[in-house]
């Protein structure tokens, strides 16, 4: 073809082929530019009507005059051949920028709205593309955006969709068309603009996440994918993905075309809002996509069993079986969700984050004693990760939802903020108020006002004094800054960045007595960081402050209960706890200090009991049982505990996280019967949603069964979610040990090393951590450094049968015996199994020593 001329068209190179023909670059002799021919298959038009049609469909498309879609020239014949003339666009195709990588957030949006805008310049026009891809798809030199073959695909075959059949042999031959398909035409529908749309979400998703939303490689299990599995979220493939994006891109990928986006116009604006820092519109529709909450490791030798334990004992129903959800009449559920910060203004971020606390603690006061308000805590919010209504209705049986954004402009504020239906998706009502001043407090107690109002809830000026506020704006603004700060004080200088910040607001409202009761908290954190006790003396001193100024905060005396409970002082702790409940009987963080406070002072009795009054304020919730179920296996009352976790599951068929839970309590009860049970229960979780501590566990599991292949395989998979514990990369090391694989071996200690030292720096005071990393360290013959953590752990823990274990491993790598066998032998009478001991592929050449004899403990 190269040097041949159709019509005034000199053919230069062959530029691309696909299924629809093959492209080259030609001069136009007549205007003196390139254009891209597109030369279609032969036998494509097989007659003079369909040819007919298809110039007739081609002048339409010529008639289509958009910057973000290629210009049809003309559409012409010549020696049999058939020919598409278009514009010429220098650049890449999408497919080759994405080249298996996510591109930049910012780019996906830039790019995506062009994308919806070409799109609905030509759904406007009555064209539907229905071959959309990202082959289909030019970048420029310049970052525009260009839609190509527009309406190809109709054009080939005028009177029906493409042919299945031939798109399931192209997926098996260039993985061409059928990814991108909706679910309508798979079965023969036909297809429209919710076609079009859906393929969107399909190029979007990959532009987010580096893959395609359905990954198979098989026709038919691609299709049958398509027809019946939810895409995963893009967000646990890039954890950059915002989301506000990730739920525009589902919403597009919804299964019924009812439930999609009903035009392009509906993408586009919400694509736009979000390229202005303002949240979407619409929500997608659930996925229960669980994101796991605080967890634990039950150690289990010198390796780990992950426990997901469930703090929240007053989280409204997953689902609600009440009939009807609307705001008159019956109690309310409500969550505030995060605020998004208009303008990305970092001075404004934490403040955002910390007007969600305060607008969930203003809610928790208003008409607590006529149980009118269920509001879910702030710190349940995050853990879930919920960020929409249908997340909030799904995930915490939120009925109502406050979602809401903050913009500043200079001094002033402006606050916007909705009260949304979870269940219709509709808005109940709207606040947008301003204060030129900035004075937040204000802002905030008016919309608590017009929000409760809306809600058939009545307000007091008592209820607003008791949530807590300052006069002074800048004071209060101060202390917003330190909630933001809190949330997130695992982050070095965080908690410092807190105290410095209430400090300031306290200093400017020295009446301040919200301010005081966070800065006590703040404290209190600071302890838990470093466990330097005149951080507790700080605490204690602010709380009590803040007391004296209002006696009626019920924050005050959960965290005095909290430092009792730190200290040891169980019983001062319960009654903090006591006097918070006896202010707010539904106080969250309050019913569950006192639980916690029961089991620590090992008052079982008065813990179960506490645990169960929690439950029962709930009782077709499942997290009650599952919280008592987690309670009941640190009690080792496993058939309890079973018991329990079985009901969360039949409340929740689908959860995953009880399902992971059960797992990991048959594991716990040392019963080799229980173990298909375990792998049962921990591969439903897996399957229901893939989670890091599944992976975990079920690579836990397999090394008790002595199927390291097996093991390595799953605690890898677990290590593409989190490759930052140790004790993960340790029970890997151990596989590849039994495994005799060297070089594998070398690279999960190395990994273990790196982040066992870096756990050392966090948690000088671990005497585990301590021990470990003696053991690594014998292990690469480093003597020295080997034998000070061995001393640092004894004086931490000398009785702990794991530090002693693992400290008896440490002197077997380094040579010395009789040593490591005094150190084994005094950790089995202390509780360590013989059975953890005899899978230690490090602990064979001892356990076979004449000289090493068990004896039992007296």
């Amino acid at each position: 073809m190269i040097g041949r001329t159709f019509s005034h068209y000199r053919i230069l190179e062959q530029i691309g082929a696909g299924g629809m023909g093959v492209v080259y670059r030609a001069r136009d002799e007549e205007l003196e530019r390139d254009v891209a021919i597109k030369v279609l298959p032969s036998g494509t038009l097989s007659d003079d009507e369909s040819r007919r049609r298809f110039r007739e469909e081609a002048l339409s498309l010529a008639r289509l005059n958009h910057p973000n879609i290629a210009t049809v020239h003309e559409f012409g014949s010549q020696d049999g051949i058939d020919f598409l003339v278009t514009e010429y666009i220098s650049g890449v195709n999408l497919d080759a920028k994405i080249a298996g990588r996510p591109l930049p957030p910012k780019t996906v949006l830039a790019l995506g709205v062009q994308f919806a805008n070409g799109l609905n310049a030509a759904h406007q026009q009555g064209l539907v593309h229905r071959d959309l891809k990202p082959g289909n798809i030019r970048i420029t030199p310049d970052d525009r955006l260009k839609i190509l073959d527009f309406g190809l695909a109709r054009l080939a075959k005028p009177d029906g969709d493409m042919d299945l059949t031939a798109s399931i042999q192209k997926l098996e031959d260039t993985m061409g068309t059928l990814p991108y398909m909706a679910p309508e035409q798979l079965r023969g529908e036909k297809a429209d603009a919710r076609s079009d749309i859906w393929s969107a979400g399909a190029v979007l998703f990959e532009m987010a996440a580096g893959r395609r939303p359905f990954a198979e490689s098989n026709g038919p299990l691609l299709i049958n994918a398509i027809l019946n599995r939810d895409p995963e979220a893009p967000s646990k493939l890039n954890r950059q993905i915002s989301p506000g994006l990730e739920s525009v891109i589902l919403k597009a990928l919804d299964k019924d075309p009812q439930h999609r986006y009903q035009s392009v116009r509906e993408l586009c604006i919400d694509l736009e809002r979000l390229t202005t820092g303002v949240s979407p519109l619409t929500s997608s529709p659930s996925r229960g996509f669980w994101k796991s909450g605080h967890g634990r490791w039950w150690v289990g030798g010198m390796f780990a069993l992950i426990l997901i334990t469930a703090c929240a004992l007053t989280i409204p129903p997953l689902r609600q079986r009440l009939s009807a959800v609307g705001v008159s009449g019956g109690e309310k559920h409500i969550a505030v969700l995060p605020f998004d910060n208009i303008g990305n203004n970092a001075a404004t971020e934490e403040i955002a984050e910390g007007l969600m606390d305060s607008l969930t603690s203003k809610f928790s006061n208003l008409d607590s004693g006529r149980n009118s308000l269920w509001v879910v805590p702030a710190s349940v919010v995050r853990r879930r990760k919920v960020e929409d209504p249908t997340a909030a209705w799904h995930e915490l049986g939120a009925t109502l939802v406050v979602k809401g954004s903050i913009q500043r402009q200079g001094e002033g504020v402006h606050l916007t903020v909705n009260l949304i239906n979870t269940k219709t998706l509709r808005q109940v009502g709207s606040v947008e108020i301003e204060d030129a001043a900035g004075d937040i407090s204000t802002l905030q107690n008016e919309v608590v006002t017009r929000l409760a109002k809306m809600m058939g809830v009545s307000v007091t000026s008592e209820m607003l004094r008791s949530s807590g506020s300052s006069s002074v704006p800048a004071a209060y603004e101060s202390y917003l800054k330190a909630l933001g700060y809190i949330q997130r004080y695992d982050k070095p200088g965080n908690l410092d960045a807190a105290i410095d910040a209430l400090q300031s607001a306290v200093n400017q409202d020295v009446r301040f007595a919200v301010g005081y009761a966070a800065l006590g908290e703040a404290y209190r954190l600071k302890y838990q960081v470093d466990r330097n006790v005149k951080w507790l003396d700080e605490a204690t001193k602010n709380c009590k402050r803040a007391g004296e100024l209002d006696s009626k905060l019920p924050s005050v005396y959960v965290t005095l209960g909290r430092i009792h409970d730190d200290a040891g002082k169980h019983d001062l702790a319960v009654q903090e706890f006591q006097r918070a409940l006896d202010l707010n009987p539904r106080d969250a963080d309050a019913l569950n200090g006192m639980a916690h406070a029961y089991e620590n002072a090992s008052r079982i009795a008065d813990a179960e009991a506490a645990y169960k009054k929690a439950a029962a304020l709930r009782l077709d919730y499942w997290d009650g049982y599952n919280t008592i179920g987690l309670f009941y296996d640190r009690q080792r009352r496993y058939d309890e505990a079973i018991k329990s976790l079985q009901r969360a599951i039949e409340l929740t068929p689908d959860n995953a996280q009880v399902y992971f839970n059960l797992g990991a309590v048959y594991l716990d009860t040392s019963d080799p019967k229980m173990i298909p049970n375990a792998e049962r229960a921990l591969r439903k979780s897996l399957e229901l949603n893939p989670t890091f501590a599944a992976y975990a566990n079920l690579g836990f599991l397999y090394t008790q069964q002595g199927k390291y292949a097996e093991s390595a395989a799953m605690t890898e998979k677990a290590l593409q979610f989190n490759d930052r514990d140790y004790l993960v990369w340790a029970n890997l090391a151990n596989a590849y040990s039994w495994l005799k694989d060297p070089v594998k071996l070398e690279s999960a200690r190395s990994r273990e090393l790196e982040l066992l030292e870096e756990s050392a720096k966090a948690k000088p005071n671990d005497a585990q951590v301590q021990a470990s990393l003696a053991a690594l360290y014998a292990q690469k013959k480093m003597r020295e450094p080997a034998l000070a953590r061995v001393r640092t752990a004894l004086a931490l823990a000398p009785e702990d049968p794991v530090v002693l274990v693992t400290v008896g491993a440490a002197h077997e790598a380094l040579g010395d015996r009789p040593e490591a066998i005094q150190f084994v032998q005094k950790g089995i009478l202390n509780g360590y199994t013989l059975d953890d001991l005899q899978r230690d592929p490090d602990m064979q050449a001892l356990l076979n020593d004449p000289s090493f004899k068990v004896r039992a403990k007296n």
